[in-house]
């Protein structure tokens, strides 16, 4: 686990649960942004998502037993009071599960339900869900151009990051622009290729250390997920995966 400190569970910062909605996707993109402001300068908010990416790392291992830190029984606490609908019985269990030396797996699971970020097998519903999203609303891109000139400077002072984007129309995948999105709370630059009628969106998010899912499909789209260097990336259409998995191979084949 992270040496950093336990934050303070009798009066914890008034953002704290700001910060949870922000660990769990809940915001809206421009609360997102007030969130991650507030994080960077809070030392109490980020000893909560430290703790946070702990017991969810932990929780992800079969025989895991954890000892509940302060901040999360102080918070099961007021969740169990202010819920009038919650039985007497039940809330009893939880408290015992929560007051002992280790956290049985039916609490374990109720404190991740409330509060610990998406495992990483929820990626690939994450970024299939964006890019659906993104699809259906009419946004998938920002800033339209073809040439990688125009697209890669576009992302500076918006996305925490510089993706690699490279131009491979002479290989039946046109760059087509780009915008930025967001993979479970977490902003990410999605670099925007054609493919016929198709389109196959690229997403890439800075790496924090989790594991990413298996390739594979969710409602007709397809995901393939890798990393390099400090980078994640996910590549989503609905085109053939033989073709996905081509585009796949030229973007890794690029210099970084």
């Amino acid at each position: 686990m992270s040496d950093a400190p336990v934050p303070n569970a009798d009066s914890p910062c008034p953002e704290i649960e700001l910060t949870s909605a922000f660990l769990d996707g809940e915001l809206t993109e421009a609360d997102a942004a007030g969130a991650e402001a507030h994080i960077a300068a809070c030392a109490e908010c980020q000893a909560f998502v430290a703790v946070a990416a702990d017991v969810s790392e932990a929780m992800r291992r079969p025989s895991a037993r954890l000892k509940a830190p302060p901040l999360l029984r102080a918070r099961i606490r007021r969740r169990l009071d202010s819920e009038a609908s919650v039985r007497p019985a039940r809330a009893g269990f939880l408290w015992g599960a929560l007051s002992g030396a280790g956290v049985s797996a039916a609490a374990a699971a109720f404190i991740a339900v409330l509060m610990l970020p998406p495992a990483p097998e929820s990626l690939a519903g994450a970024v299939t869900d964006a890019h659906i999203h993104a699809l259906s609303a009419g946004r998938t891109i920002e800033v339209v151009s073809s040439s990688h000139h125009t697209v890669k400077p576009w992302f500076a002072g918006r996305a925490p990051l510089s993706p690699p984007v490279a131009e491979f129309a002479a290989q039946g995948f046109p760059l087509v622009g780009g915008r930025v999105d967001r993979v479970l709370g977490q902003k990410a630059a999605v670099v925007v290729y054609g493919h016929g009628k198709h389109e196959i969106d690229l997403f890439v998010w800075a790496d924090r250390g989790a594991a990413l899912p298996a390739s594979g499909v969710r409602l007709g789209y397809h995901t393939v997920f890798w990393k390099n260097a400090d980078l994640d990336f996910a590549a989503v259409s609905d085109v053939a995966p033989d073709e996905l998995s081509q585009f796949v191979r030229l973007v890794q084949a690029e210099p970084e």
